[in-house]
């Protein structure tokens, strides 16, 4: 009652002026007020703003933004409609090139800070598309009785409710434009209240959406969700427990794979194994980690290998390279993966 009675004298307080100072790796500005740091929603750095306190802590304080009183010449109109109450984008009112900017120096600041090192030289930032990349995701799902509908989307800021979205500008467009197709598909169903998340898997070629069913589906329900598959080109997955559980509801379902043109590699992988959400930008991260490296005759050590990711390119240069990984199942496919592309070179070790 005592947190609620604080919560609500916040709310109704005057609001404060502030000067942004930078901005902190979750994307919120950081000011002083009175000599404590305050983390700010909503506000970017060189700002002046007006803010509202919304939690006070014993080292530092956190708001949101009232008023923009002197904007920042890099502040944008962010595309999604539900920006600041999804917890899914943290820095849509700040244009793309500002956002790298930003992120190089919260990089370059915590080397400094944490590590005591500095870097001699800085190479230009690898940059992609600016939406609709991400082709990796698990989106949240609640039946909210009370409305009688289903909610699908990622968790709201600061919150564990799962946001009411239509959309979703930064997902891939065969997923980012469902958003209210599926959470209509998951309302029809039997099992409405015993669907708890959906993860989502790009490949090149195929998208795969898996639904964490809690409970076994009817055959109605398994016929529902097949159908709206088949209507919207999709491969549908359920996992009634464990990643391993994981099943497409069509036996024929092509495998997901990604390729690597430039190293001349395919890997495959289930909707449900770790691969990167930016395929644009792991494309050039492998081609410029080669670059750096320039190997050769080297053996070659890969930590946290996964399906090979870098260790099947790093194969078509190197003497030998072996990839270590802790998750057995990622080795497997790692393995299988390095037979595809017919490499010999590469070993893997969970």
């Amino acid at each position: 009652m005592a947190s609620d009675r604080s919560a609500r004298a916040m709310q109704s307080a005057p609001p404060l002026e502030a000067r942004i100072e930078s901005l902190s790796h979750d994307g919120r500005g950081v000011a002083r007020l009175d000599g404590k740091t305050v983390f700010v929603d909503g506000a970017l750095p060189g700002e002046r703003v007006l803010l509202r306190y919304r939690r006070r802590r014993r080292s530092f304080d956190e708001a949101q933004v009232v008023e923009v009183l002197q904007p920042s010449p890099h502040r944008c109109v962010p595309k999604c409609p539900h920006f600041g109450v999804c917890g899914g984008c943290s820095l849509q009112h700040l244009d793309p090139q500002a956002q790298i900017e930003s992120k190089q120096q919260v990089l370059l600041d915590n080397l400094e800070r944490l590590g005591g090192v500095a870097p001699d030289a800085v190479l230009p930032p690898l940059t992609g598309p600016v939406w609709g990349y991400r082709r990796k995701a698990r989106l949240g799902v609640k039946y909210v009785r009370k409305k009688g509908r289903v909610l699908v989307g990622f968790r709201e800021r600061h919150s564990s409710f799962v946001a009411e979205l239509q959309r979703c500008e930064v997902l891939h467009p065969s997923v980012g434009e469902r958003i209210a197709d599926l959470a209509a598909l998951i309302a029809g169903l039997e099992a409405r209240e015993r669907i708890a998340q959906i993860e989502v898997a790009v490949s090149d070629a195929a998208t795969a959406l898996v639904l964490r069913n809690l409970d076994p589906l009817s055959e109605a329900d398994r016929e529902r969700v097949r159908a709206f598959g088949h209507a919207h080109g999709l491969q549908m997955w359920l996992q009634p427990s464990g990643p391993d559980s994981a099943h497409s509801l069509d036996s024929d379902d092509p495998a997901l794979t990604y390729e690597l043109p430039d190293q001349q590699v395919t890997l495959a992988f289930r909707p449900t194994d770790f691969t990167q959400i930016n395929a644009a930008i792991n494309g050039a991260t492998v081609a410029r980690a080669l670059q750096l490296l320039e190997p050769s005759g080297e053996r070659v050590l890969d930590l946290y290998c996964g399906l090979g990711n870098f260790t099947l390119p790093l194969a078509r240069h190197a003497a030998r390279v072996v990839g270590v990984e802790g998750d057995q199942s990622l080795i497997e496919r790692a393995r299988a993966n390095a037979d595809r592309n017919g490499i010999a070179n590469a070993e893997f070790h969970a």
